[in-house]
């Protein structure tokens, strides 16, 4: 009780209140994050991720409702498509800023349909992007430097690129949470991982003609040692601005209830209306639905 109370008196943050969670999907409702969550909100994560195994959440029947489903949406392809008109003409508005001079006509249809043909707004992404690509916003300019950064982490697998594709035939990135510790984890090392993961994994979809991947979170026997809220609020924002609609679906595998809805309510805030690209699955739906006839990467089978 007097850890609870103490938890009471971090400073608040407004965040959605109504969450309801499928065993496939989970859906954000209600008002967004009005604010960017406190540097002491940040600093107190440790805390709270710990708090969250040892405390259950006081009773809340409506905040979270789990429903088992039958059939399986596998997520998406391809990013939103435009007709070559609408397309052109976004390039040719983009190709107006002198800004958006380092990226190809390809490159810059891609952040034009994420930006559903708005050329302002793509430019604003397209410079965002060119400005973090010089050194990967730190983790490397090269891939040799990033893969230095990375190595803490890529010895212990911690998420790697498979070698087997999804029912969709998109690369499968996994991440194996339990093999990660927030406590004592190189932030960078973690950032500089995921960067090089996501990189290689987008690579191998375009060399043979597709666009998105699959990401599949095993979330089997973590503990709060495992929750590191602070990368994930980075690797959401670096989705969004640096990697937009690269991912067709991010599988989260066996969530444990508590824990999860501990660790969700500190990000959904950041999430925002993206959480329709996520599904909490169990292992047997990776098995029969997203590999169904497929062999299934290692860690998961």
């Amino acid at each position: 009780a007097a850890l609870h109370r103490a938890l009471c008196t971090l400073p608040a943050t407004s965040y959605a209140e109504n969450t309801s969670v499928t065993s496939h999907q989970w859906y954000a409702s209600g008002t967004h994050a009005e604010r960017a969550m406190p540097p002491a909100t940040i600093r107190c994560t440790a805390l709270l991720a710990a708090a969250a195994g040892l405390v259950a959440p006081p009773p809340r029947p409506t905040h979270t409702r789990l429903h088992s489903t039958v059939t399986q949406d596998l997520g998406t392809t391809t990013a939103p498509l435009l007709d070559d008109a609408a397309i052109a003409r976004a390039v040719s508005q983009m190709r107006e800023d002198a800004r958006t001079k380092p990226l190809t006509d390809d490159e810059l249809a891609w952040f034009a349909r994420d930006r559903r043909g708005d050329a302002r707004e793509a430019v604003e992404k397209v410079v965002q992007y060119i400005r973090w690509r010089k050194d990967r916003g730190g983790l490397g300019a090269d891939r040799d430097a990033l893969m230095r950064r990375a190595a803490p982490e890529a010895r212990r697998r911690v998420g790697y690129l498979a070698r087997e594709k999804d029912a969709l035939n998109r690369p499968t990135v996994v991440v194996v949470a339990r093999r990660h510790d927030a406590m004592r984890r190189d932030l960078k090392a973690s950032q500089a991982l995921c960067v090089a993961v996501l990189e290689d994994a987008i690579a191998k979809a375009q060399e043979e003609g597709g666009e998105q991947v699959l990401a599949l979170v095993d979330l089997r026997q973590v503990g709060p040692q495992n929750v590191d809220v602070p990368f994930l609020l980075w690797l959401i924002m670096t989705l969004r601005s640096y990697f937009p609609k690269r991912l067709g679906q991010v599988a989260l595998v066996d969530p444990p209830p508590v824990l999860f809805e501990a660790a969700w309510n500190l990000i959904k805030g950041a999430v925002g209306r993206h959480a329709d690209m996520v599904r909490l699955v169990s292992s047997r739906d990776v098995r029969e639905a997203y590999f169904a006839g497929k062999r299934v990467p290692p860690d998961l089978r």
